[in-house]
């Protein structure tokens, strides 16, 4: 059974421990950078992002970072969608020696049930984002919902994508799915 569980001083070191598969770094931050960013977000009183272990049983077998943004009428999702809040994962990641036996999937079930309870505030969707090249976030979100949304950008510079460029590993796509 997959729960979501807070990061405290009894599971940090599983959490920082936690490792993707080889060659997949490229595709996620390390959940030290994760962590840290969590921390400079809460004492700089912005809405604290939601961070939670993902756990089996009483393994933690990955991390989620997820965070609450109203949108300006100007964004991207409020243009093409009429969103004016959504909920961003920023970081999911399960442990390589855990993937490829559904964990994902499920843990991604479980955080869409989460964040349909509304814990920062209402929303209109879900958002995320991934490299173009990554096959396997790309086939999980879409098995649990998400529809890529038409927006490619660079994923180094936040920059609009160029189709012509030929360095496809660095466009990033988003991913929506409407709550």
């Amino acid at each position: 059974m997959i729960e979501l569980r807070k990061i405290t001083q009894d599971n940090l070191r599983k959490v920082l421990d936690l490792k993707v598969a080889s060659g997949q770094d490229g595709y996620v931050d390390s959940n030290i950078y994760r962590l840290a960013w969590a921390y400079v977000k809460e004492t700089n009183n912005e809405k604290p992002p939601l961070v939670f272990a993902i756990y089996h049983h009483d393994k933690v077998v990955g991390l989620v970072d997820m965070g609450f943004f109203e949108l300006s009428e100007t964004t991207f999702l409020f243009e093409e969608f009429g969103d004016k809040a959504t909920y961003g994962i920023n970081h999911f990641m399960i442990e390589h020696k855990y993937q490829g036996k559904g964990f994902g999937k499920q843990a991604m079930q479980k955080v869409i049930e989460f964040l349909r309870t509304f814990p920062q505030g209402k929303a209109d969707a879900i958002y995320l984002s991934y490299w173009k090249t990554n096959e396997a976030a790309r086939g999980l979100y879409a098995s649990v919902g998400f529809v890529e949304t038409g927006e490619i950008w660079d994923g180094q510079t936040g920059e609009s994508w160029d189709p012509e460029r030929e360095d496809i590993e660095r466009a990033e796509v988003g991913a929506r799915l409407g709550l």
